[in-house]
């Protein structure tokens, strides 16, 4: 196996051989997001399935109103968790000074806590330039800067996107930093904060990935010594296997929002621009588990990687936008399938689009993300492994695609 830019090959090698549980015996981690998708869920692999000392859960209201919300998310293994006895809420705010925690919960952290999980996050692909930044990029600064005061800190994993790199044209995307332009990135985040706007918004994806990508380059400026790992995943899946599948909250999961939006369209017929190089949808949507995601961040935090690593499909099973629509008409009621929209390809970029093409944007594109970091990962098993095999994964979507089915005609009764 080759060595790993950021960690030792001995590092990985270790955890392949020797497994990943030894490493969490000791972490007493700080976790922010735990009612988000992807933070329910690795609090639930955290607390359950790892032998973690510890887990300080950063909450913004009472305890009560975090356990409803794991409760309506993962009903059936809220318990467990509760029951590990491991989990401790710490009650802040993000948007605030070192979250608004109070000062002795701050020395408690900054003398106990191992491993920093940061994934609180607020994605809207239509949020303002100020809103993205205030919520994506300033926290990320801001978690930063307080886990650079704990004195047993051996990691901070920030979760990114891929489609911070959403500028570049279609094609490879490597694990590294790119840049848009040569702007000095403290003076571009002064300007967006100032006047809610950048010459390079057009160029992103969303707000919300140009609010990560300035972070991206921020955050080693400001700390260069924090041992810091940024996990760019792609879009969120529902989950493959753990807490269970189909695990994932409704507005974590963009693919069945964008179901949603396509099917509201019935009997119409959509234009979209087909990717450079493509005259149909054979570009690949680039969707990950989210269970996926989880597993990525806590073997990469046993291995103590830093840098950059992308979590995509290139790990799992990559399917097309041809095949989304094929996997949409095939699990159809027939009540359905009569009025799917019918959708046309262009490659004509000229040509207007509908309304849901503009609106998502990385549908139409081709970028192809290394994850070449996390090959080994593959070779891992037991409760994190991302081992996986065709049937599974068929099955699974089938599953999902009849319940977003269902979700819709229950709200069509109503």
């Amino acid at each position: 196996m080759s060595s790993l830019p950021g960690s030792t090959s001995s590092q990985a090698d270790h955890v392949v051989r020797e497994g990943y549980t030894k490493a969490f015996e000791g972490h007493i981690v700080f976790l922010t997001g735990s009612t988000g998708s992807l933070g329910g869920c690795l609090l639930y692999k955290l607390a359950v399935q790892l032998p973690t000392r510890k887990i300080y859960a950063l909450i913004r209201g009472e305890p009560a109103q975090a356990i409803e919300k794991w409760k309506k998310a993962m009903p059936d293994h809220v318990a467990a968790v509760l029951a590990s006895q491991k989990v401790q809420f710490i009650h802040g705010d993000i948007r605030l000074a070192d979250f608004g925690m109070e000062a002795a919960v701050l020395e408690e952290l900054r003398s106990q806590v191992t491993l920093v999980i940061h994934t609180a996050a607020k994605i809207s692909l239509e949020a303002s330039l100020y809103d993205a930044f205030e919520s994506n990029c300033l926290p990320a600064l801001e978690m930063a800067r307080i886990a650079s005061r704990f004195r047993r800190l051996k990691l901070l994993i920030q979760l990114s996107t891929a489609y911070v790199n959403s500028f570049l044209p279609d094609g490879p995307v490597l694990e590294r930093p790119y840049a848009v332009s040569e702007d000095d990135p403290e003076e571009e985040l002064a300007s967006i904060l100032a006047r809610n706007e950048s010459p390079h918004a057009s160029r992103f994806s969303s707000s919300y990935a140009q609010a990560k990508y300035l972070m991206e380059r921020l955050l080693p400026r400001r700390f260069p010594l924090l041992p810091v790992l940024l996990v760019r995943p792609t879009i969120f899946g529902q989950a493959l296997r753990h807490p269970f599948p189909l695990y994932g909250l409704e507005n974590s999961t963009p693919l069945n929002k964008f179901f949603h939006y396509f099917l509201a369209d019935r009997g119409a017929t959509q234009v979209w621009h087909a990717a450079k190089g493509f005259t149909t949808g054979a570009n690949i949507i680039d969707e990950i588990p989210v269970d996926f995601v989880a597993n990525a961040c806590l073997l990469h935090a046993a291995a103590r990687t830093t840098g950059i690593v992308q979590i995509g499909a290139q790990l799992y099973e990559p399917f097309t936008f041809d095949e989304f629509l094929e996997m949409a008409a095939t699990h159809a009621p027939p009540s359905i399938r009569r009025d799917l929209p019918r959708v046309v390809f262009t490659d004509d970029h000229t040509a207007p689009q509908c309304f849901l093409a503009e609106l998502v944007r990385v549908a139409s594109r081709h970028w192809l993300f290394d994850c070449g970091r996390s090959y080994w990962l593959r070779q891992v098993g037991g409760p994190l492994s991302l081992q996986q095999c065709k049937s599974q994964v068929d099955e699974v979507n089938r599953r999902r695609v009849q319940q977003i089915y269902r979700r819709l005609e229950d709200q069509a009764r109503l």
